[in-house]
């Protein structure tokens, strides 16, 4: 379907370097003390280091969870009140167990021992316990473990999800989900004391709580607890303050067009610092919790997340687009932990945003990445690319996003639309596609290619191509069979037959389908009108299907249903699998293979002498 010696390959070192390179996830300060734990990734495997000083250590190796999925992301370890142990979730032989690690000699203990998936691990205040949420009985279930792991004992097993335990004093606080719903939908914050009774703080329908943060108490003998949180019923993730002296939770902090998160109290319960969306952009800003006085701590476009306090300031981490997600003091704008690949920053280019009307006068916002040289490009000399970003309820910024940089390098310019559906545009606009799949956002992703067109002469029109990963695959499959605007197009595991996509996915892809489509004893021709497999008979331009074995969210099957349609009606088409890949790619040499066939397709059908004669030829078996 393509030649694998066709284009220049000088780019494919660059998509290298950059799979390879660590990426901070979470960063939590020692209480009451200098060191720092912080989780980075690279490549599959996320891992555990301790920064003391000058020197830093390794304290995993097997794996943990600690990944960034959505602003609603707890904390993912803990550390003990007297900082000699580290308590956090762990891969072993059956999945994910608690464990603990000392600081000073790296042993490590396991903490729960079932054949379940433990998540969230949080000592109490005197280090005796730690709370947790398990699917051992049920999926999300809160539990107490004693701290050695001789008892462990469920609190809440019961119709809701819960998440993001937090301790104060004897009891916590928790968001949970009714298990029919998603958490970026409706989620509610309660407290949960050592009897497992439950107390709601906030419950509403339709509205999203989350980030329950109990505020450090500076007079020990205070009555009551107060605690910040986070809420979206004014149409935008604004904070809360909730307590003995307010009947109601108080609004601390709104803005229309921003959506706060992850609120971090300071030692003494003065300043929340929070994250602030708008745009594409994430900002970290603190509040005085009394006066409401605020301070931006970042001025630059980017991404930040996680934000915490350490001996007065502030700690997130951060990743810009030409830099990979690092541990920053935001107070000094100091970097603390990270190590982004040499001579990376100078190959990259900086993304500009834009704004577009699509269907039904909407405004689109998207990230564009374009070649270097394009300013000097003549007319229509630069084809394009459009890639729809996954979730649904995700969105494109400031981030480090090496995949579009390789294009761009490539010579493409890349426009990456946050269509309707995506987070960090407010309640409504998220909740726009609502049993609406491939309407309102399919017409923003084929609009963003003329769009991308308008704002830069050099973009020619005529020569598009499409790629996207997971919903971003569905929509570019939906693209290419319900309109004719692309002339080809690489679909990354993605969901292409709702129907038997309900019997394989796990949890979550179920409850998505749930809230997305409705149940199907009711609602079956959502299912069915929305499957972009529906549309393969009108498919004309080649098509790239590519696959992880490993992946649960969105079986292989999926794509081998694509396949077996798109040769049932004779369509140009190719099938790649990875097998050692789960939902989503992080292997550098199945990240390689993965998109620099995805290049050679797009330069065969989309660039008009791809071969300046600069070109490497594959190995002869590199089929």
């Amino acid at each position: 379907m393509y030649r694998r010696d066709l284009r220049d390959t000088r780019a494919d070192d660059l998509l290298a370097d950059a799979a390879t390179a660590e990426m901070a996830e979470q960063v939590v300060p020692e209480p009451e003390g200098d060191r720092l734990a912080y989780a980075v990734s690279r490549e599959h495997r996320t891992d555990l280091y301790l920064k003391d000083g000058d020197e830093t250590r390794k304290l995993t190796s097997r794996g943990v969870l600690a990944q960034r999925y959505t602003h609603l992301d707890p904390r993912w370890f803990d550390w003990h009140p007297a900082g000699d142990r580290i308590v956090y979730a762990g891969e072993d032989d059956d999945g994910l167990s608690v464990w603990t690690v000392d600081t000073e000699t790296g042993e490590k203990t396991r903490v729960t021992a079932h054949d379940a998936a433990d998540s969230n691990p949080r000592f109490s205040p005197d280090g005796e316990e730690i709370a947790f949420v398990t699917d051992y009985r049920s999926p999300g279930a809160l539990a107490v473990a004693s701290a050695d792991g001789r008892r462990v004992e469920v609190l809440r097993d019961d119709e809701f999800l819960y998440a993001d335990p937090r301790w104060a004093g004897d009891a916590l606080y928790a968001v949970r989900t009714r298990h029919e719903d998603l958490a970026d939908r409706a989620s509610q914050v309660v407290r949960v004391d050592r009897d497992g009774e439950v107390e709601p703080v906030f419950a509403d329908d339709s509205v999203n709580a989350y980030a329950p943060r109990p505020r450090p108490r500076a007079d020990a003998n205070a009555d009551g607890e107060e605690i910040a949180f986070v809420h979206d019923a004014s149409g935008y993730d604004a904070l809360y303050v909730t307590g003995p002296d307010r009947d109601d939770p108080e609004q601390l902090l709104a803005e229309s067009g921003t959506d706060f998160g992850a609120p971090s109290w300071d030692a003494d319960g003065d300043h929340l610092a929070f994250t602030a969306t708008r745009r594409g952009e994430v900002h970290v800003r603190t509040v005085a919790a009394d006066s409401g006085e605020t301070e931006t701590l970042t001025d630059d476009p980017g991404d930040r997340y996680f934000p915490e306090w350490h001996d007065g300031d502030v700690l997130a981490v951060a990743a810009d687009p030409t830099t990979p997600p690092e541990v920053r003091n935001l107070s000094t704008g100091e970097r603390v932990a990270g190590r982004p690949p040499a001579g990376l920053e100078e190959r990259f280019v900086e993304p500009e945003s834009i704004t577009y009307d699509s269907t039904g006068g909407v405004e689109i916002h998207a990230m564009v990445y374009l070649p270097e040289g394009h300013d000097d490009a003549d007319p229509d000399s630069i084809p394009l690319l459009v890639h729809p970003h996954g979730g649904p309820t995700a969105f494109d910024g400031y981030e480090f996003n090496y995949r579009a940089q390789y294009f761009a390098a490539q010579g493409f310019a890349v426009i990456e639309p946050n269509y309707r559906g995506s987070s960090g545009f407010g309640r409504e606009f998220r909740n726009r596609n609502d049993f609406a799949w491939g309407e309102g956002d399919l017409d923003d992703v084929v609009n963003a290619a003329d769009a991308l067109a308008d704002a830069y002469p050099a973009v020619d029109p005529d020569r598009a191509g499409i790629y996207g990963g997971s919903g971003g695959g569905l929509m570019t499959v939906n693209a290419l069979g319900r309109t004719d605007r692309f002339d080809a197009g690489a679909a990354f595991y993605g969901v292409y037959d709702y129907e038997t996509f309900m019997d394989d996915t796990d949890d979550v892809g179920w409850r998505l389908m749930k809230r997305e489509l409705g149940f199907p004893a009711t609602d079956i021709d959502n299912y069915r009108e929305a499957s972009p497999i529906r549309s393969v008979p009108d498919i004309d331009a080649p098509l790239l299907v590519l696959h992880g074995e490993q992946d649960v969210r969105v079986p292989l099957s999926q794509s081998e249903q694509l396949v077996a349609e798109l040769e049932k009606h004779g369509k140009t088409h190719e099938l790649q699998t990875y097998e050692d890949e789960p939902h989503g790619f992080l292997r550098r040499e199945n990240v390689l293979d993965a998109y620099s066939r995805v290049a050679d397709l797009f330069a065969k059908y989309l660039e008009v002498n791809p071969d300046d004669g600069s070109s490497r030829p594959h190995r002869p078996d590199d089929e």
